[in-house]
């Protein structure tokens, strides 16, 4: 009997990993997106859309995309991802239009219109769904899990020195998720520094693949201090494999906290054996690392 997909909504803000991790997302057969749904981070939102709509539609067909919600600090990281927020990849002219309600209503009405709870991925930060919660209360009883990469385990940061960006972006939103008691599976900081990929290994790799030209542009105009120069922090794409192969990682039941006042961002996810939430940690970095490839490529042999 064929395997049921798993219904999914994407908030994501595209973002060089983003779009690792989005790729990693529209290749597997075990899911059944329904949304994809941008946000203000790593670039302003209009650039978010339009790089969503992008790779929604060159991976995911006609998925819908609807636009999500500014981040209410103005904070980017295009000192990151590059001004478009691609690297150094310019797009080819689009005609594709988003959704014709925003990324909360239209959330709001595939959960409304959904048999069963569905499971989201977030990989910046929580704006729509803390708004989402917000408008709509109840509406966290149609959410299944989420899996987020969000957040640092132990008060450190990327973008301050005790804040973690994606969380930085939006406390309260973070802070909502986490007291309407959802599921939660964070993907903390240090887990993207800790799965770090060569970018000649990714590129030899994408070599004959679709990939190829746009994944050497991106990473001309890609540049991450914390992984180092040559290496792609694979942040997002430790959430996206968390949900496909959970195999890979420790799941450690935790509780989470996140500072809202004097230290805005700051988070904690302590472990806890009765907590309601889980941080992964990875179980194998080369056992890792070849998913991510495979994942991302099609099964084939290292081009070193």
């Amino acid at each position: 009997m064929k395997k049921k997909k798993l219904p999914l909504i994407v908030d994501t803000d595209p973002g060089v990993d983003d779009t690792l991790a989005m790729r990693i997302l529209f290749g597997s057969d075990k899911l059944d997106i329904r949304l994809v749904c941008s946000v203000a981070g790593n670039v302003s939102i209009d650039l978010t859309t339009v790089n969503t709509l992008y790779l929604t539609r060159l991976w995911g067909g006609d998925i819908p995309v609807a636009r999500g919600c500014v981040s209410p600090l103005g904070v980017d990281a295009a000192y990151v991802h590059g001004a478009g927020g691609l690297g150094g990849y310019k797009l080819p002219p689009q005609n594709r239009l988003p959704d014709q309600t925003d990324a909360v209503e239209a959330t709001y009405r595939v959960l409304d219109e959904a048999e069963e709870p569905v499971t989201f991925i977030t990989f910046g930060p929580m704006t729509n769904i803390g708004l989402l919660l917000k408008k709509h209360p109840g509406i966290e009883n149609k959410i299944a899990r989420i899996y987020a990469m969000i957040a640092s385990k132990d008060g450190t940061g990327n973008i301050t020195p005790y804040a973690e960006f994606n969380a930085y972006c939006d406390p309260p939103a973070l802070r909502a998720i986490i007291d309407a008691g959802i599921e939660t599976v964070f993907a903390p900081m240090h887990l993207g520094r800790e799965s770090k990929l060569p970018m000649s290994e990714l590129l030899a790799r994408a070599e004959g693949t679709d990939m190829a030209a746009m994944m050497k542009d991106m990473f001309s105009g890609y540049r991450d201090s914390a992984a180092g120069d040559g290496y792609v922090a694979m942040y997002d794409a430790n959430a996206a494999e968390a949900l496909l192969r959970p195999g890979l990682y420790d799941f450690v039941r935790c509780g989470a906290a996140v500072n809202v006042t004097d230290k805005p961002g700051q988070t904690f996810l302590d472990a806890d054996p009765d907590g309601k939430f889980f941080r992964i940690e990875i179980r194998d970095k080369q056992e890792l690392a070849d998913a991510m490839y495979e994942d991302l490529f099609g099964k084939q042999e290292s081009k070193k």
